[in-house]
Protein backbone atom coordinates (compact mmCIF):
# COMPACT_ATOMS: atom_id res chain seq x y z
CA UNK A 1 0.00 0.00 0.00
CA UNK A 2 1.62 3.60 -0.90
CA UNK A 3 2.61 5.37 2.04
CA UNK A 4 0.54 8.20 3.05
CA UNK A 5 1.15 10.96 5.92
CA UNK A 6 -0.79 11.53 8.48
CA UNK A 7 -1.60 15.06 7.73
CA UNK A 8 -2.30 14.01 3.99
CA UNK A 9 -4.63 11.45 5.10
CA UNK A 10 -6.47 13.79 7.26
CA UNK A 11 -7.11 16.64 4.62
CA UNK A 12 -8.22 13.95 2.35
CA UNK A 13 -10.77 12.35 4.70
CA UNK A 14 -11.99 15.92 5.52
CA UNK A 15 -13.42 15.59 2.20
CA UNK A 16 -15.29 12.65 2.90
CA UNK A 17 -18.70 11.62 4.06
CA UNK A 18 -19.71 12.93 7.21
CA UNK A 19 -21.29 10.37 10.11
CA UNK A 20 -24.65 10.65 8.68
CA UNK A 21 -23.74 7.92 5.93
CA UNK A 22 -23.83 5.38 8.71
CA UNK A 23 -26.94 5.68 9.25
CA UNK A 24 -28.56 3.23 6.59
CA UNK A 25 -29.86 0.25 7.56
CA UNK A 26 -27.75 -1.59 4.85
CA UNK A 27 -24.86 -3.52 5.96
CA UNK A 28 -21.84 -1.57 4.79
CA UNK A 29 -20.02 -3.25 1.67
CA UNK A 30 -16.16 -1.69 2.86
CA UNK A 31 -14.74 -0.68 5.71
CA UNK A 32 -11.69 1.11 6.22
CA UNK A 33 -9.59 0.68 9.50
CA UNK A 34 -7.29 3.42 11.13
CA UNK A 35 -4.17 1.80 12.07
CA UNK A 36 -0.64 4.14 12.79
CA UNK A 37 2.72 3.93 11.23
CA UNK A 38 4.12 1.40 8.85
CA UNK A 39 6.36 -0.53 11.36
CA UNK A 40 4.61 -0.59 14.52
CA UNK A 41 2.35 -3.04 16.04
CA UNK A 42 -0.70 -1.10 14.97
CA UNK A 43 -0.01 -1.72 11.72
CA UNK A 44 1.03 -5.39 11.60
CA UNK A 45 -2.65 -5.65 13.80
CA UNK A 46 -4.61 -4.23 11.84
CA UNK A 47 -3.31 -6.40 8.72
CA UNK A 48 -4.68 -9.59 10.75
CA UNK A 49 -8.00 -7.48 11.59
CA UNK A 50 -8.67 -6.86 8.08
CA UNK A 51 -7.91 -10.32 6.88
CA UNK A 52 -10.37 -11.50 8.93
CA UNK A 53 -12.58 -9.48 7.71
CA UNK A 54 -12.39 -10.12 4.12
CA UNK A 55 -12.10 -13.98 4.12
CA UNK A 56 -15.31 -14.18 6.70
CA UNK A 57 -17.52 -11.50 6.26
CA UNK A 58 -19.15 -9.72 2.99
CA UNK A 59 -16.93 -7.02 3.16
CA UNK A 60 -13.73 -5.24 1.52
CA UNK A 61 -11.68 -4.05 4.46
CA UNK A 62 -8.44 -1.63 4.21
CA UNK A 63 -6.14 -0.69 6.52
CA UNK A 64 -5.12 3.10 5.98
CA UNK A 65 -1.81 4.72 7.68
CA UNK A 66 -2.74 7.04 10.54
CA UNK A 67 -1.27 9.56 13.25
CA UNK A 68 -2.21 7.09 15.87
CA UNK A 69 -4.97 6.67 18.49
CA UNK A 70 -5.86 10.68 18.90
CA UNK A 71 -6.12 10.53 14.88
CA UNK A 72 -8.52 7.47 14.90
CA UNK A 73 -10.54 8.94 17.59
CA UNK A 74 -11.20 12.25 15.64
CA UNK A 75 -11.44 10.10 12.46
CA UNK A 76 -13.73 7.47 13.83
CA UNK A 77 -16.00 10.56 15.64
CA UNK A 78 -16.35 12.07 12.37
CA UNK A 79 -17.57 9.34 10.29
CA UNK A 80 -14.29 9.32 8.41
CA UNK A 81 -13.77 5.92 9.21
CA UNK A 82 -15.52 2.80 10.33
CA UNK A 83 -13.14 1.33 12.78
CA UNK A 84 -10.10 2.67 14.50
CA UNK A 85 -7.22 1.28 17.07
CA UNK A 86 -7.30 3.24 19.56
CA UNK A 87 -5.89 2.98 23.55
CA UNK A 88 -8.00 3.59 26.64
CA UNK A 89 -6.18 6.91 27.86
CA UNK A 90 -6.94 8.86 24.19
CA UNK A 91 -10.13 7.39 23.70
CA UNK A 92 -11.29 7.64 27.09
CA UNK A 93 -9.86 11.26 27.37
CA UNK A 94 -11.83 12.16 24.25
CA UNK A 95 -14.42 11.04 24.87
CA UNK A 96 -14.46 12.61 27.76
CA UNK A 97 -13.05 16.25 26.79
CA UNK A 98 -10.28 15.52 28.86
CA UNK A 99 -6.82 16.59 28.15
CA UNK A 100 -5.90 16.48 24.83
CA UNK A 101 -9.52 17.12 23.83
CA UNK A 102 -9.18 20.16 25.61
CA UNK A 103 -12.89 19.92 26.26
CA UNK A 104 -14.05 19.27 22.99
CA UNK A 105 -16.21 15.56 23.45
CA UNK A 106 -15.98 12.93 20.97
CA UNK A 107 -18.72 11.24 21.97
CA UNK A 108 -19.45 9.34 18.48
CA UNK A 109 -17.07 6.90 19.17
CA UNK A 110 -18.35 3.60 20.71
CA UNK A 111 -15.79 0.35 21.87
CA UNK A 112 -16.01 -2.90 20.33
CA UNK A 113 -13.59 -5.52 21.48
CA UNK A 114 -10.70 -5.79 23.36
CA UNK A 115 -7.07 -5.81 21.32
CA UNK A 116 -4.04 -6.15 24.03
CA UNK A 117 -2.36 -3.94 26.53
CA UNK A 118 0.26 -1.70 25.35
CA UNK A 119 3.75 -1.80 27.24
CA UNK A 120 5.71 1.38 27.85
CA UNK A 121 9.18 0.19 26.99
CA UNK A 122 11.57 2.21 25.28
CA UNK A 123 15.06 0.20 24.12
CA UNK A 124 18.87 1.86 23.51
CA UNK A 125 21.58 0.29 21.98
CA UNK A 126 24.15 -1.50 24.59
CA UNK A 127 27.07 0.96 23.44
CA UNK A 128 24.69 4.02 23.92
CA UNK A 129 25.30 3.40 28.01
CA UNK A 130 21.43 4.22 28.68
CA UNK A 131 20.06 1.66 30.90
CA UNK A 132 17.45 3.18 32.88
CA UNK A 133 14.65 5.69 32.33
CA UNK A 134 16.76 7.93 35.06
CA UNK A 135 19.69 8.24 32.10
CA UNK A 136 17.60 9.84 29.54
CA UNK A 137 18.03 13.72 30.94
CA UNK A 138 20.21 14.98 27.89
CA UNK A 139 19.82 12.39 25.75
CA UNK A 140 17.98 12.37 22.59
CA UNK A 141 14.68 10.63 23.02
CA UNK A 142 12.54 9.39 20.23
CA UNK A 143 8.67 8.97 21.00
CA UNK A 144 7.26 8.12 17.87
CA UNK A 145 5.26 9.64 14.82
CA UNK A 146 3.77 13.08 16.49
CA UNK A 147 0.42 12.57 18.54
CA UNK A 148 0.89 9.01 18.76
CA UNK A 149 0.24 7.18 22.04
CA UNK A 150 4.13 6.87 22.89
CA UNK A 151 4.43 10.68 21.55
CA UNK A 152 1.51 11.68 23.49
CA UNK A 153 2.34 9.83 26.75
CA UNK A 154 5.78 9.16 26.74
CA UNK A 155 6.11 13.31 26.71
CA UNK A 156 3.85 12.63 30.02
CA UNK A 157 5.92 10.30 31.42
CA UNK A 158 9.14 12.01 30.96
CA UNK A 159 7.44 15.50 32.60
CA UNK A 160 5.95 13.57 35.79
CA UNK A 161 8.91 11.99 36.46
CA UNK A 162 11.45 15.29 35.97
CA UNK A 163 13.51 13.73 33.06
CA UNK A 164 14.78 16.46 30.68
CA UNK A 165 16.25 14.88 27.44
CA UNK A 166 17.94 17.18 25.17
CA UNK A 167 15.44 16.98 22.89
CA UNK A 168 12.54 15.18 22.07
CA UNK A 169 11.85 13.95 18.23
CA UNK A 170 9.20 12.26 16.19
CA UNK A 171 10.04 9.54 13.61
CA UNK A 172 8.19 6.09 12.40
CA UNK A 173 8.79 2.73 13.55
CA UNK A 174 9.85 2.28 10.16
CA UNK A 175 12.93 4.63 10.68
CA UNK A 176 14.31 4.70 13.86
CA UNK A 177 16.07 1.58 14.16
CA UNK A 178 18.38 2.80 11.84
CA UNK A 179 18.19 6.45 13.45
CA UNK A 180 19.51 4.38 16.74
CA UNK A 181 22.05 2.11 15.15
CA UNK A 182 23.39 5.54 13.49
CA UNK A 183 23.44 7.56 16.57
CA UNK A 184 21.15 9.94 15.74
CA UNK A 185 18.56 8.78 18.85
CA UNK A 186 20.15 7.67 21.73
CA UNK A 187 16.21 5.79 23.05
CA UNK A 188 13.22 4.99 21.33
CA UNK A 189 10.06 4.47 23.14
CA UNK A 190 7.00 2.43 21.99
CA UNK A 191 3.68 1.61 23.44
CA UNK A 192 2.22 -1.35 22.30
CA UNK A 193 1.99 -5.34 22.31
CA UNK A 194 5.20 -7.26 22.66
CA UNK A 195 7.05 -8.42 20.75
CA UNK A 196 7.32 -5.16 18.89
CA UNK A 197 8.96 -5.30 15.16
CA UNK A 198 11.28 -2.58 15.60
CA UNK A 199 12.85 -3.55 18.82
CA UNK A 200 13.27 -7.54 17.24
CA UNK A 201 15.14 -5.28 14.26
CA UNK A 202 17.69 -3.38 16.41
CA UNK A 203 17.85 -7.03 18.67
CA UNK A 204 19.06 -9.05 14.98
CA UNK A 205 21.82 -6.77 14.69
CA UNK A 206 22.76 -4.84 17.57
CA UNK A 207 23.16 -5.72 21.76
CA UNK A 208 20.03 -3.71 22.95
CA UNK A 209 19.06 -2.72 26.33
CA UNK A 210 15.34 -2.72 27.33
CA UNK A 211 14.29 -0.39 29.39
CA UNK A 212 10.45 -0.29 31.87
CA UNK A 213 8.64 2.61 33.98
CA UNK A 214 10.19 1.56 37.32
CA UNK A 215 7.14 0.51 39.61
CA UNK A 216 7.29 3.06 41.96
CA UNK A 217 7.07 6.06 38.78
CA UNK A 218 4.46 4.14 37.62
CA UNK A 219 2.56 3.71 40.55
CA UNK A 220 2.39 7.57 41.17
CA UNK A 221 2.03 8.11 37.33
CA UNK A 222 -1.58 5.65 37.65
CA UNK A 223 -3.08 8.03 41.13
CA UNK A 224 -2.92 10.52 38.87
CA UNK A 225 -4.09 8.77 35.63
CA UNK A 226 -5.94 5.61 36.72
CA UNK A 227 -6.87 4.18 33.30
CA UNK A 228 -3.17 3.09 33.50
CA UNK A 229 -2.15 -0.13 35.15
CA UNK A 230 1.41 -2.17 35.76
CA UNK A 231 2.30 -5.68 34.02
CA UNK A 232 5.55 -7.42 33.47
CA UNK A 233 6.97 -7.79 29.61
CA UNK A 234 7.67 -11.65 29.97
CA UNK A 235 11.27 -12.58 29.61
CA UNK A 236 10.90 -14.40 26.94
CA UNK A 237 9.45 -12.02 24.19
CA UNK A 238 12.92 -10.19 23.89
CA UNK A 239 15.58 -12.16 23.49
CA UNK A 240 17.67 -8.86 25.04
CA UNK A 241 15.37 -10.04 28.84
CA UNK A 242 16.83 -12.27 31.19
CA UNK A 243 13.98 -11.61 34.04
CA UNK A 244 10.78 -10.03 33.30
CA UNK A 245 10.29 -6.38 33.15
CA UNK A 246 7.58 -4.63 34.89
CA UNK A 247 6.12 -1.21 33.30
CA UNK A 248 3.19 0.91 32.65
CA UNK A 249 1.12 -0.77 30.53
CA UNK A 250 -2.62 0.82 28.94
CA UNK A 251 -5.77 -1.48 27.03
CA UNK A 252 -6.11 -1.24 23.49
CA UNK A 253 -9.39 -1.78 21.74
CA UNK A 254 -11.21 -1.27 18.83
CA UNK A 255 -13.63 2.04 17.99
CA UNK A 256 -16.19 2.19 15.60
CA UNK A 257 -19.00 4.97 15.28
CA UNK A 258 -22.14 5.00 17.11
CA UNK A 259 -24.08 5.06 14.12
CA UNK A 260 -22.52 2.35 11.89
CA UNK A 261 -25.86 0.00 12.01
CA UNK A 262 -26.09 -2.36 14.97
CA UNK A 263 -26.10 -5.61 13.04
CA UNK A 264 -23.20 -4.41 11.14
CA UNK A 265 -21.04 -4.02 14.46
CA UNK A 266 -22.75 -7.24 15.61
CA UNK A 267 -21.46 -9.64 12.96
CA UNK A 268 -17.88 -8.13 12.76
CA UNK A 269 -17.52 -8.78 17.03
CA UNK A 270 -18.74 -12.57 16.23
CA UNK A 271 -16.52 -12.57 13.22
CA UNK A 272 -13.69 -11.63 15.50
CA UNK A 273 -14.03 -13.64 18.42
CA UNK A 274 -14.68 -16.87 16.25
CA UNK A 275 -11.30 -16.36 14.16
CA UNK A 276 -9.10 -15.24 16.82
CA UNK A 277 -6.41 -17.83 15.86
CA UNK A 278 -6.62 -16.17 12.51
CA UNK A 279 -5.31 -12.80 14.06
CA UNK A 280 -3.14 -14.68 16.92
CA UNK A 281 -1.14 -15.91 13.88
CA UNK A 282 -0.76 -12.41 12.46
CA UNK A 283 0.07 -10.92 16.12
CA UNK A 284 0.39 -12.87 19.04
CA UNK A 285 -0.63 -10.26 21.21
CA UNK A 286 -4.23 -10.68 19.72
CA UNK A 287 -4.40 -13.70 22.54
CA UNK A 288 -5.66 -11.10 25.01
CA UNK A 289 -9.12 -11.19 22.61
CA UNK A 290 -11.18 -13.00 25.54
CA UNK A 291 -14.27 -12.24 26.62
CA UNK A 292 -12.90 -11.83 30.04
CA UNK A 293 -10.93 -8.82 29.11
CA UNK A 294 -14.34 -7.11 27.98
CA UNK A 295 -13.87 -5.30 31.05
CA UNK A 296 -10.65 -3.28 30.09
CA UNK A 297 -12.92 -1.25 27.77
CA UNK A 298 -12.70 2.48 28.34
CA UNK A 299 -15.79 3.58 27.15
CA UNK A 300 -19.22 2.54 26.24
CA UNK A 301 -19.59 -0.41 23.70
CA UNK A 302 -21.64 0.13 20.36
CA UNK A 303 -25.06 -1.58 21.04
CA UNK A 304 -23.89 -4.71 18.33
CA UNK A 305 -21.33 -5.02 20.61
CA UNK A 306 -23.36 -5.29 23.46
CA UNK A 307 -25.53 -7.50 22.31
CA UNK A 308 -23.06 -10.15 21.12
CA UNK A 309 -21.46 -9.78 24.74
CA UNK A 310 -25.00 -10.35 26.28
CA UNK A 311 -25.98 -12.90 24.50
CA UNK A 312 -22.08 -14.45 25.32
CA UNK A 313 -23.24 -14.25 29.17
CA UNK A 314 -20.48 -11.20 29.94
CA UNK A 315 -21.64 -9.07 32.94
CA UNK A 316 -21.18 -5.56 31.49
CA UNK A 317 -20.54 -2.92 33.57
CA UNK A 318 -22.80 -0.09 33.93
CA UNK A 319 -20.24 2.29 32.41
CA UNK A 320 -19.82 0.34 28.96
CA UNK A 321 -23.72 0.51 28.70
CA UNK A 322 -23.86 3.09 25.61
CA UNK A 323 -26.55 5.58 26.09
CA UNK A 324 -28.25 4.36 23.05
CA UNK A 325 -28.99 1.16 24.69
CA UNK A 326 -30.63 2.11 28.57
CA UNK A 327 -28.70 3.16 31.52
CA UNK A 328 -28.09 -0.54 33.12
CA UNK A 329 -26.43 -3.16 31.94
CA UNK A 330 -29.26 -5.40 32.66
CA UNK A 331 -29.97 -8.39 30.71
Amino acid sequence: MKRISALALSAMLALAAPVTAFAAADAPKSATIGAASVGGTYYVWATGFAKVLNEKMPLSANVEVTGGPVHNVQLVNGGQMAFGLATAAPAYEGYNGLEWAKGKKFENIRSVFPMFPSYFHWWALEKSGVKSIRDFTGKVVALGPKGGTPDAYGRRVLEFAGIKPSRIVNVGFSDVVGQLRDGLVDTALNTAGVPHPSVMESESTDAVNIIGVPEDLARGFIEKYPYFGIDPIPAAVYKSLDKDLPTLTVWNFIITNKDLPEDFVYNVTRTVFENTQTLIETHRSSESITLANVEKLAIPLHPGALRYYREKGVSIPDRLIPPESGKTAAK
